[in-house]
Order: structure tokens, then C-alpha cells, then sequence
């Protein structure tokens, strides 16, 4: 049999599985329909966009010099590379099965067909079909500056294109063959982070950075001032024409080639674009070295697929036992302290928690810079620089609340310990130690990140009082608010989707109105009195913890008599498969 007519097996194999996903009567089957529909929709809308950015890309190209737009292609791939590095194309699209490579192996598909035809794959996902404008815009946009260069611009782009799908692909593969280890799949899903955190901050220094060119780094600085000084900037541009000329002097003197081109993408971007330049002879090295990473990475996908079909798998090590007196000699009953050791074992296990963390450090990352501007700004009036920082911090805040929230605590029960909860509601324990346990857990998850990010707020923006009042602020939110997330998890749990968002919109609404009920009176009790008259903080702090520990405590015999009397329907819900 061919290598074509393995191919064709391959994608017929691939067409059936995406074709089982909907053929089940149950609720998931239907659901998955819907969110086949939503994909196919969000796709008719976001392709034109990504068709108009590859036109626009093409427009600017055509616009600037030749240089220029030799440096726009190596910003557009290089960013292109980060997209696919850290979004791979399966997990951004849902039109087809997510594909895995384990469920073909029991298959009679050659080795070689596997490999080239999940490599195929990723060129039919959203992803690949979002590239496929850019790269298309920087071709017309490069051989727009010299034609005669269009034969080696498309040979540089087929490799620069490649070479992303391959990266892609291999993250699929990489997440293939961790997802049996617990540890070592948190561990890769932490470290894909950092990126995401490192994008925002770049993003917001950067816009710091612009507003005065002397807090550029000086390897920037200095070619941008001389060509500033150059073109002599104090007279407005008269003409488009002039605009794009500034443009184009401004990217070349600062060139972020010099830097981007260290990188796998900064070489397929200099074998398409170093010959609009007349650098021939420059180019052809960087277009063989583009073609031999991309070999390597084909090399390594095949690798990676090997090790999968032989069913081996990478591992963090066998896992420690772990003690479980530690808590027992702690005050108090010990089944609490027994359901708070298990509670807190599985708060790290689930992936849940690990999201939310990721979604409060891009929060905090969105609103750090706009704070440190606003503190620094003698400009402004002194209330507005007093306030404004304290304001912000308070709503970061509050949203920070409101993620964790609505992710976590107003259904609790679905997502820590699902099955283990069915077990635990069939013993005697009390019904108030489950509760208590369970928004304990809460408290200390939160409140370590309120230390940490009201401790960096007052660090950044140099008020210090924002540090005591966001503590106070973050802590009695969550502890005034536990009732109601309480009563939410009781009386609308459902199984949460770890693989995915782990959302759902009946359980969202509920937790919503939990945060819309129990937010308010504690901002009447800290935010207003500080806007309008502080010395009354102190009296409104302390009745702020008065009040949330006043309410938890009145509340928590009632809410334990509602899980006794809803149990059956609660652990039904939490270990219904949708």
C-alpha cells in the first residue's frame, strides 16, 4: 500500500472517530453539537478578520522600504511562532476530535503514514487556517520590493510555515505523553504560563516604556534618538507618503532582526526576506538553516510518536507518601482536620484551581503598569493620586473575588473530590465540618494570593495602606460571601469539565447572584467610609469582621441541615458524566 492511500485511510479513520463524537443520545453528545455549531461560527467570523490582517500586512509591506518590511515579516513570524508554541492548534479548535495519536495506533497504519499524516492534521485546524493570510501577506508584501526575489520568498515561506505547524504538533505530542503523570502535566502547564505572563507585562512596560523614550534600553534608545534627530520630527508629516518613510526609518534604525533572528522563525524570516535586500548570498544560509530545524522537528515528532506507540511515558517519579497524622494533633475535631487534609490534597490536583491562578496573574498583570503610571504622574491632582491607586486596587480586588468565585467556591462540590464526596456523604460526620472544610481550603488559597498581590501593589505604587486595606478587603469578601457560595453549591452543583473551561452557565448564574448578593455591605463597610471620611475606617473595619465572621457563623447550622436534606441530590449531580 502507498504512502497516499495510507494517507487517505488515515484521514477516512480520522473522519469516523469525529463522526462517533455525535452519535451518542446523551446530554454530552448534544452539547458537543452545540459547541460544534459555536466553533463553526466563531470561525465564519474570526476568518475574515485574520483574511483582512494578512491584507493589511501585505499593504504596510508594500508601503514601507524593503528593509522595513523585511523586519515586519520577522515581527509578524516570530509572533506567529508564540501563537503555536503556546496555543496548539487542537486545543484552539473543536471542529474536529481533538486529535490523539493513541487511538489510531491499534489501527493497521504504518509508522511513517501516523507521522505524516497528524503533521497534515494541524495544517486543517483553526490555527493553520489563520496563518495561512498572514504568511500569504507577507509573500505579496516581500516580492512587492523586487519580483525577481519571488521564487525564493515562496521557498522561505514553505519552510517558515512548516515550521510552525511542527511546533505545534510536537506540543500536542509533548502533552500526549506527560498527560499519565499528574505532577509533570502541572509542572508543563505552569512553565507554558510564564510566556502568557511575560506577553502582558511586555505589553503594558512597553507602553510605560513609549511614553518617554528616555526609559527605553539604551540598545534602543540611541539608533531611535539619532534617527529622530535625523528626520527632524518637530514638523507634523504633510503627506501619507511621509508618514510611511518616518515609519520605515524609525523600524530600521531600532531593526529587531538583529535580535529576532537568533530564533527559529527570525531564520525562516531572513531566507524569505535578506533577497528583497539584494542579499542573495545572506539569505540562502538562513533558508538552509530553516529547512534543516524544520527536518529536526520532524525528526522529533517522529520520535515522540515512537515512544507513544511503544507505550512508554514520561514520569515526575514515584509520589511520596505522605503522612496523615500531620493534622491530627491541630485544636479542634479531628474528622475536620481530616476532611481539610483531604480537601487540600485534592485543591492541588485538580486543574481548576491552577487555572484560576493563571486568570488572577493575567488580571494582575493588565493593571499593575496603569497603577505605577497613575502614582507617578505629578501632574495629577493630589485626590486623583491619592485615591486612584487605592480605587483600582480595591476593584482588582473585588474581580479577583469574583474569579475565584464563580470558578471555585460557588461550586465547590463539583470540582474538588467529586467521587469522594459521594463517599463522605454516606458517613456520620458533620454536615458543618464538610462545610467548614471546604471554605477553610477557600480562605487559604485565597488569601495567599491577596498577600501576595496587595503586597506587591503597595511595593509598585508606593501606598502602603493599600496593603493593610486590600488584606481586610479580599479576606472579609471571602469570608462574608461563603454563606451564600454555600448555598450556591448546594443548590446548583454540577459536574465541572476539567479538560475544559469547566464552566457552565446554570452553575455561573448562580454564583454570580452569590457574588452580586454578598459583595455590596462589605464595600459599603470599607471602600466608601476610606472615599469619604477615613477616620471612620476605625469603626468599620472591625465591624466588617464582625459582620462576615458573625454572618458565616449564624448561617453555617442551616446551610449543613440543607446538604443533609439535598445529599442525594447533590452527589448525583457532582458524578454525572455529560
Amino acid at each position: 500500500m502507498t504512502m497516499w492511500s495510507e494517507l487517505r485511510n488515515f484521514f477516512w479513520l480520522q473522519w469516523k472517530l469525529t463522526r462517533a463524537m455525535f452519535r451518542g443520545r446523551r446530554t454530552g453528545s448534544r452539547l458537543r453539537i452545540l459547541g460544534l455549531i459555536l466553533q463553526l461560527i466563531s470561525f465564519a467570523f474570526t476568518f475574515p478578520m485574520f483574511l483582512a490582517m494578512g491584507i493589511a500586512l501585505a499593504v504596510v509591506m508594500i508601503l514601507v522600504s524593503p528593509g522595513a518590511a523585511y523586519e515586519i515579516a520577522t515581527l509578524a513570524n516570530t509572533l506567529l511562532f508564540f501563537i503555536w508554541l503556546l496555543l496548539p492548534a487542537s486545543y484552539s479548535s473543536q471542529i474536529i476530535e481533538r486529535f490523539e495519536m493513541t487511538q489510531l495506533f491499534p489501527h493497521p497504519i504504518r509508522f511513517g503514514s501516523i507521522v505524516m499524516g497528524s503533521t497534515l492534521m494541524s495544517f486543517l485546524t483553526i490555527t493553520g487556517l489563520w496563518t495561512v493570510p498572514i504568511i500569504l501577506g507577507e509573500i505579496v508584501g516581500l516580492a512587492w520590493h523586487q519580483l525577481s526575489a519571488l521564487p525564493l520568498i515562496v521557498l522561505g515561506a514553505m519552510p517558515a510555515f512548516t515550521l510552525l505547524v511542527l511546533t505545534g504538533r510536537i506540543m500536542e505530542d509533548f502533552f500526549d505523553l506527560v498527560s499519565g503523570d499528574r505532577r509533570l502535566r502541572a509542572m508543563t502547564l505552569a512553565l507554558l504560563s510564564l510566556p502568557f505572563m511575560f506577553c502582558w507585562i511586555g505589553q503594558y512596560a512597553f507602553q510605560y516604556a513609549v511614553e518617554d523614550i528616555n526609559r527605553l534600553p539604551g540598545f534602543i534608545q540611541e539608533p531611535l534618538q539619532e534617527t529622530i534627530e535625523r528626520l527632524d520630527l518637530e514638523e507634523e508629516p504633510e503627506s501619507f507618503h511621509e508618514v510611511t518613510a518616518i515609519f520605515s526609518q524609525i523600524l530600521e534604525a531600532v531593526r529587531p532582526s538583529r535580535f529576532l533572528i537568533w530564533l527559529p522563525p527570525g531564520w525562516a524570516a531572513a531566507g524569505m526576506g535578506l533577497a528583497v535586500g539584494d542579499h542573495w548570498l545572506r539569505a540562502l544560509p538562513y533558508l538552509a538553516l530553516s529547512l534543516g530545524f524544520t527536518g529536526l522537528l520532524l525528526w522529533v515528532h517522529a520520535g515522540i510518536t515512537r515512544r507513544l506507540m511503544s507505550g512508554a511515558a514520561l514520569t515526575a517519579g514515584t509520589e511520596r507518601v505522605r503522612s496523615r497524622g500531620q493534622f491530627q494533633h491541630l485544636p479542634g475535631p479531628p474528622d475536620l482536620w481530616t476532611l481539610f487534609h483531604k480537601d487540600w490534597l485534592y485543591l492541588w490536583r485538580s486543574p481548576i484551581p491552577r487555572r484560576l491562578l493563571f486568570s488572577s496573574l493575567i488580571v494582575v498583570a493588565a493593571m499593575i503598569l496603569p497603577l505605577r503610571n497613575i502614582s507617578v504622574k505629578e501632574e495629577e491632582p493630589a485626590f486623583l493620586r491619592d485615591v486612584a491607586p487605592l480605587a483600582a486596587g480595591g476593584f482588582l480586588i473585588t474581580m479577583l473575588n469574583m474569579t475565584i468565585s464563580l470558578g471555585f467556591n460557588a461550586n465547590y462540590f463539583g470540582v474538588i473530590d467529586r467521587e469522594g464526596l459521594v463517599s463522605i456523604l454516606h458517613t456520620p460526620v458533620d454536615r458543618r465540618h464538610i462545610l467548614l472544610s471546604s471554605n477553610l481550603t477557600t480562605l487559604i488559597y485565597t488569601g495567599a494570593q491577596l498577600l501576595v498581590i496587595t503586597l506587591g501593589l503597595a511595593l509598585l505604587t508606593g501606598r502602603w495602606a493599600l496593603f493593610p486595606l486590600g488584606l481586610c478587603l479580599g479576606l472579609c469578601l471571602q469570608i462574608s460571601g461563603a454563606p451564600a457560595y454555600n448555598l450556591a453549591a448546594i443548590l446548583a452543583p454540577y459536574r465541572a469539565q476539567l479538560k475544559h473551561g469547566g464552566g457552565r452557565q446554570r452553575g455561573n448564574l448562580w454564583g454570580m447572584a452569590a457574588w452580586a448578593l454578598s459583595t455590596p455591605p462589605i464595600l459599603a463597610l470599607i471602600v466608601l467610609p476610606y472615599l469619604l471620611w477615613k477616620p471612620a475606617l476605625i469603626v468599620t473595619l472591625p465591624l466588617a469582621f464582625v459582620y462576615s465572621v458573625g454572618l458565616y457563623t449564624l448561617t453555617l447550622t442551616p446551610l449543613a441541615r440543607l446538604l443533609q436534606r439535598r445529599e442525594f441530590d447533590t452527589w448525583q449531580a457532582v458524578i454525572a458524566e455529560e
